[in-house]
C-alpha cells in the first residue's frame, strides 16, 4: 500500500531544484528527479531520471510507473542570458517541454497539484511600483516570452481542465550555487579573489532579488497549501536592496572590496512587485534579507 506522496521535480539538479529536493527529502515524500545531471547519491526516497524522451506519452508512462501525485516544474533554460544565439533551444526546453508535461498531467488525471516556476521576466520592464499579479505581461526577451507563454497557457489549463496549478513568478534569484550571470555573484567573487570590478549601473540602483532558500520555501508553502489556489503568485525577497547596499554587506567580510560603479545606469531599473497575495493566502513571508543572503556566500 502506498504511504508516501510521489513528487516529480523537473530540473532536480538545478539551482532551485537541488536545494528543493534536499529539503523535501527530510519529509515524508518520495522524490522522482528529472534532470540531465545526477547529483544525488542512492537514496531510498529518491529516484533519478536523466535520459527520457520528454514526450507527452513518456510523461504519462512515468506518472503511471511511479504513481506520481504532484509535479514541481523548476526545469528549463534558466535566464535571459542563456542561448540567445539558439532561440529554438529556449523554445524547446521551456515551452514544448512544459506543454508535454501539462498535457500529460491532464490526460493522466491523477495529479493533485502542479507548481510552475515562472519569472518576473514575463512582465518585462517592470516600471510601475507594487504591481499585483494582474499586471500585463510584456516580455523584452525570448526567455521572458517563453515564461509568459507557458504562464498564460497553464492559466487556461487551470481554468478549463480542473487542474490545481500554481504559477510562482520569482524575482531575480541569487545564492551561492548560481552558475549563470548574476551581479551579486560577480561582486562576491571579485571580493573573494581581491579583483577589481566595474559595474554598469549607479550604486543607488535597486533590484528585486530573492535568495534561493526563500524561493524554495515558497514552493514548499505552495505544495503544502490545502486550499484551492488562485493560480498566480508573485514571489520576492523581504527587502529591495540597492547595489550600494550589496557592496557594503560584502565589505563587512572583505574590507578591501571597492567596486567601481557607473555614473549612469546602463540597465533599466526594475521595480519591486507586490507579494501580498501569497502572504495572505498561504501565510508565506520571505525571511532572508540581503544582509543574511550575502552571509550565505562566505560561511
Amino acid at each position: 500500500m502506498k504511504t508516501k506522496k510521489t513528487i516529480l521535480v523537473t530540473g532536480s539538479s538545478g539551482f532551485i531544484g537541488c536545494p528543493l529536493v534536499k529539503k523535501l527529502l527530510n519529509s515524508e515524500v518520495y522524490i522522482l528527479g528529472l534532470d540531465p545531471r545526477e547529483l544525488f547519491e542512492k537514496n531510498s526516497q529518491y529516484t533519478h531520471l536523466s535520459n527520457i524522451n520528454l514526450s507527452k506519452d513518456k510523461f504519462i508512462e512515468v506518472f503511471e510507473k511511479y504513481d506520481v501525485s504532484d509535479v514541481i516544474h523548476t526545469g528549463g533554460i534558466s535566464g535571459p542570458m542563456l542561448f540567445n544565439d539558439q532561440p529554438f533551444k529556449i523554445i524547446k526546453n521551456n515551452i514544448f517541454f512544459t506543454l508535454n508535461l501539462i498535457e500529460a498531467c491532464r490526460v493522466f488525471n491523477k495529479i493533485n497539484k502542479v507548481i510552475f516556476c515562472s519569472s518576473i521576466s514575463a512582465y518585462g520592464d517592470l516600471l510601475e511600483k507594487n504591481t499585483d499579479e494582474n499586471f500585463k505581461f510584456s516580455p523584452t526577451n525570448l526567455y521572458g516570452a517563453s515564461k509568459a507563454s507557458c504562464d498564460l497557457i497553464l492559466e487556461k489549463y487551470f481554468e478549463n481542465y480542473n487542474l490545481d496549478i500554481l504559477a510562482l513568478r520569482f524575482s531575480t534569484i541569487y545564492g551561492p550555487r548560481r552558475e549563470t550571470d548574476c551581479f551579486i555573484k560577480d561582486m562576491v567573487n571579485a571580493a573573494i579573489s581581491n579583483k577589481k570590478i566595474t559595474l554598469p549601473f549607479r550604486e543607488d540602483l535597486q533590484w528585486p532579488y530573492i535568495h534561493v532558500d526563500d524561493a524554495v520555501s515558497s514552493i514548499i508553502a505552495a505544495l503544502l497549501n490545502e486550499k484551492k489556489s488562485n493560480y498566480s503568485y508573485n514571489i520576492s525577497g523581504p527587502d529591495f536592496p540597492s547595489y550600494g547596499q550589496v557592496a557594503n554587506e560584502i565589505k563587512t567580510y572583505y574590507k578591501n572590496f571597492n567596486p567601481s560603479f557607473s555614473k549612469s545606469n546602463h540597465i533599466k531599473k526594475r521595480e519591486l512587485f507586490s507579494i501580498e497575495k501569497i502572504k495572505k493566502e498561504m501565510n508565506w513571508i520571505p525571511k532572508i534579507s540581503i544582509k543574511k543572503g550575502i552571509k550565505t556566500f562566505v560561511i
